[in-house]
């Protein structure tokens, strides 16, 4: 392998917040408005112009998370807090629905525009500092504290020096780039990723009558007449928007059939590709074999493929697959979730695992604290799990979850020097419920 030695360079220090937050989504709006809220001057950078991370630039069609399963017609809140009010004013721009169940599946449907421009006034209302197109590409470490976070910018390099970080990244960029160690997937195995796409002239009236199961099945027709698909175990969400479905059906594969490593430039690149190869491919099959789609066109692919998997770091504690099973409500929790072990695996269905009815499992403050660094958290998809215990909490009403408590904790470490595991997690835990974070769900 052939390499250079790049020449020295002076890198103009651009900010000096008290808490710097990469990545604008879910995790991220909700870390960066909490620290403003405790005081923190915060600066949130994102690599896109936009923010809502998976929510906006992948696009979901649906909340996943938030709510649990009390009984066949019942369901629970399980995250509170900021999300509430994202909600809120999704609500009034007539940008979300009411929660939908697929069974035991559920899921809010929102509209992934509007979620961009409420974002913007969500983060402005919390005093959030906010730079975009900027890639958090390095670290300088003084010891055990990362020092600065390089960014390359359409100005150029610049360089910040916060008091806290949280990485909320998605990929851990910046526990990885500080020597933080991670896992990738089981045994370097991760979740297939997909990428998601909405179609329009949707005859919603009678496609809303469908179970995922009867699509499943008009999908499996098609498999047998010849058509290659990978999944036929969808989500279908019904847009806010008259007319319009978001699918989450593709299956991004190489040539091996192994799931791509999402954090190699190279298989992304082919990830991408294949990614819109399939989208009009399934565009075709919903068209010709699922009812209330014959005259449905592809009016939005993802900006990115969706990634369920990728780097998960090593924290002061670790989520576990026991932990999830049996439903551990640990007394240093700082979120918690109802959400299924949701498993993108090998062949073309979806692995579904749900918690008993009424039932949840709290995610431990130490999840989000990196190991061997005094000023880094985490928070998101990148969280301290296990392969199998991630499966659950990577949706995107956790991460709400996790970032509100990640950035709560950063800013009152700025009271601290920095250091993130000064403050008890009993005040971290307090905060939180005194702004309405869940942190004990109220089953009915």
């Amino acid at each position: 392998m052939k390499t250079i030695v790049e020449p020295g360079r002076r890198t103009r220090v651009f900010a000096e917040p008290d808490v710097l937050v990469v990545g604008g989504g879910a995790a991220g709006i909700a870390a960066a408005c909490a620290s403003a809220r405790g005081g923190a001057r915060t600066l949130l950078v994102e690599r896109h112009g936009f923010l809502g991370g998976t929510l906006t630039a992948v696009t979901l069609g649906g909340i996943c998370g938030a709510y649990g399963v009390a009984d066949e017609t019942h369901l629970f809140r399980t995250v509170g807090g900021l999300y509430l009010d994202v909600e809120a004013r999704l609500a009034v721009r007539q940008a979300i629905l009411a929660p939908r169940r697929h069974g035991r599946i559920v899921g809010v449907p929102y509209e992934s525009v509007v979620f961009r421009s409420m974002a913007d006034e969500l983060v402005a209302a919390h005093g959030v500092g906010v730079l975009f197109h900027a890639l958090a590409v390095s670290v300088t470490r003084d010891r055990d504290r990362i020092t600065h976070v390089m960014l390359e910018t359409k100005g150029g390099r610049l360089a910040l020096s916060p008091k806290v970080v949280v990485d909320c990244s998605g990929d851990a960029d910046i526990a990885a780039a500080a020597g933080v160690p991670f896992s990738l997937g089981e045994d370097g195995i991760t979740q297939f990723g997909s990428t998601m796409f909405r179609l329009c002239n949707v005859d919603t009236a009678l496609a809303e009558k469908l179970t995922r199961t009867e699509i499943r099945e008009f999908l499996e027709r098609a498999v047998a007449d010849g058509v290659d698909l990978p999944r036929t175990a969808t989500g279908v969400h019904l847009n806010p928007l008259e007319g319009v479905a978001h699918l989450n059906v593709t299956r991004l594969r190489r040539s091996d059939g192994e799931p791509f490593d999402l954090t190699n430039p190279e298989e992304l690149t082919a990830a991408e590709i294949e990614g819109r190869r399939q989208a009009h491919l399934y565009e075709n099959v919903f068209r010709r074999y699922v009812p209330g789609f014959s005259r449905a066109r592809i009016v939005d692919i993802g900006a990115t493929v969706g990634i369920r998997e990728s780097r998960l770091i090593e924290g002061d504690r670790t989520l576990t697959e026991t932990d999830v099973r049996e439903c551990v409500k640990p007394d240093d929790r700082i979120a918690c979730t109802a959400w299924p072990l949701e498993s993108h695996g090998g062949g073309r269905g979806t692995n579904w695992e749900f918690l008993p009815d009424r039932e949840w499992y709290g995610i431990p403050f130490g999840c989000l604290v990196a190991k061997t660094l005094e000023n880094l958290l985490v928070a998101g998809r990148n969280l301290s799990a296990t392969h199998v215990a991630q499966a659950s909490a990577r949706v995107a009403g956790p991460c709400f979850a996790m970032g509100e408590a990640a950035g709560t904790a950063a800013a009152m470490a700025c009271r601290h020097g920095g250091a993130v595991r000064a403050a008890p997690v009993t005040d971290v835990q307090a905060e939180l419920v005194r702004h309405g974070a869940v942190l004990t769900p109220e089953v009915a």
